[in-house]
């Protein structure tokens, strides 16, 4: 004798729609693929993520490489500079009537001293003051371009200057002759050993 089957209670039933397709893969894998063959790059955006860029990493240590770079580069040159003009400064001073180089003269006598000529003529003497007085010096600008003469002609006795006399003239054009203005506030010793010119500087 058979008995009619009891209608089996339904089970849950999920709302239509609601189905996820099905995967071979296990979960939290679906949106990462497998990689590839060596020499193989996935575009960013399936499943990648885009490659990072270090533009302002790149930036940043490019400029500290010229901040290292750029003192050191300026100390270069401005030590083969200053080694320039120190040279140029010791080769001046050599020089007859550089500054640490006076040169003997006479009174009346003619001279030469760095390319301006100084005619004869001029005469050293003492003012209403008794101050040292040098008058009648002209010089012929014999150097290359436009300049002034600017010297100092000094009084010795021994080792110590004395007197001193600041003369000096307008620029001058070169194969141009003019008179020099000399002024000094020392009195002129009625007795010394020599006499000297050098430029002021």
């Amino acid at each position: 004798m058979s008995f009619p089957s009891q209608p089996q209670p339904p089970g849950p039933q999920q709302p239509f729609g609601s189905q996820q397709p099905f995967s071979s893969q296990p979960p939290g894998t679906q949106h990462f693929q497998q990689p590839g063959p060596p020499g193989y790059h996935p575009q960013p955006g399936y499943g990648y993520p885009p490659p990072k860029k270090h533009t302002l990493r790149n930036v940043l240590i490019a400029g500290a490489v010229i901040l290292v770079l750029l003192p050191a580069g300026c100390l270069a040159v401005v030590g083969v500079a200053a080694n320039e003009v120190s040279e140029s400064i010791e080769q001046g001073d050599t020089e007859a009537g550089a500054p640490g180089n006076p040169v003997e003269i006479a009174p009346g006598e003619a001279f030469e001293v760095r390319g301006f000529n100084y005619l004869a003529g001029w005469q050293l003497s003492k003012d209403q003051l008794d101050l040292m007085e040098v008058t009648g010096l002209r010089v012929t600008n014999n150097r290359d371009s436009r300049d002034s003469a600017l010297v100092e002609i000094k009084i010795w006795q021994g080792s110590e200057v004395v007197a001193l006399a600041n003369c000096t003239t307008e620029p001058i054009a070169p194969s141009t002759t003019t008179r020099l203005s000399c002024l000094s506030t020392d009195k002129l010793p009625n007795s010394y050993d020599k006499i000297t010119i050098n430029d002021s500087f």
